[in-house]
């Protein structure tokens, strides 16, 4: 009897001290799954409210008529994508045409002219850092070329032309991952106020690690460097230089979702390379991982 009440206790208690594991198990499981949740509850609230933030901001800007409705969506949508990958998957499809430049405007009967044409020497001029490493530092784009190839992008304050910009940006990266010649690109902001820029914030840093060297304000505000004589209706200026010389000029009035098919033509022309080659760069299969500068 003695041996069977031994044997009851001893399986009481291994049973007894197996459920106290399987509790204090289950708790530990317990507050590690409230943990994740927390820290997922923390970073949607983070991410909820920095979409609340620049949905307010944009709200108050459409209000004060400074940008449309549509425009103040590519803003919401530039600085957070959607969730889903189809969009993405279908840019990533989109076949990306690479032009002659000297075709850009053939047909136009009255084309606007923006900016230093072929064949004149590009002007130094003063722009304040707004971005990355230069921010608030007062650079001038034309020395920091040192004569290599350039592309100067004078760029007004309106959301039309945001997403056509991004775009771009990803194709520079492409470009400049095969190439050997280092393209120096310059954004150079144009406004009356540095504050209209605020809704962009969130894409610049994007810009800078896609292929955009400087970001920059112009000192002279929406007009631009007065030597360069812009045309301040127009939504974009592409000037495309080398050895210090204009060798193209693209005037995007309105701007557009995506890069110019001329601009990577002009690009292709700067960089000495054959359009086809360089088309062919751009529809490559992306490999999913962040496209770096070489330099």
């Amino acid at each position: 009897m003695m041996k069977i009440l031994t044997l009851i206790l001893t399986t009481t208690i291994a049973l007894g001290s197996s459920a106290v594991a399987q509790n204090s198990d289950e708790a530990r499981a317990r507050a590690e799954r409230g943990e994740r949740v927390e820290r997922g509850e923390r970073g949607e609230r983070g991410d909820s409210d920095a979409r609340a933030a620049l949905r307010e901001k944009l709200g108050a800007l459409v209000e004060a008529g400074k940008i449309t409705r549509e425009e103040a969506g590519d803003l919401y949508r530039t600085a957070f994508p959607e969730r889903s990958t189809a969009r993405r998957q279908y840019e990533n499809r989109r076949v990306k045409e690479v032009k002659a430049p000297e075709l850009f405007n053939k047909d136009v009967q009255n084309p606007i002219f923006s900016g230093p044409q072929p064949g004149e020497k590009l002007v130094s001029f003063q722009a304040a850092g707004f971005a990355g490493e230069h921010k608030e530092k007062i650079l001038d784009p034309i020395a920091m070329a040192n004569n290599r190839p350039q592309l100067i992008v004078f760029q007004d304050d309106g959301g039309a032309s945001s997403r056509g910009l991004f775009d771009l940006s990803g194709s520079i990266a492409k470009i400049d991952r095969h190439s050997d010649i280092d393209l120096h690109v310059s954004v150079i902001l144009l406004s009356d106020d540095p504050v209209a820029f605020e809704p962009y914030a969130g894409m610049f840093p994007a810009l800078l690690e896609r292929g955009v060297d400087v970001i920059a304000f112009s000192k002279e505000g929406r007009e631009g460097p007065g030597a360069y004589g812009l045309d301040r209706t127009v939504s974009q200026t592409f000037v495309l230089a080398r050895d210090g010389k204009v060798v193209h000029n693209f005037v995007i009035p309105q701007g557009g979702v995506y890069a110019d098919p001329h601009v990577l033509g002009g690009i292709a022309d700067i960089i000495g390379e054959k359009r086809e080659t360089v088309q062919a760069w751009l529809n490559q299969e992306t490999t999913g991982g962040r496209e770096m500068r070489r330099r």
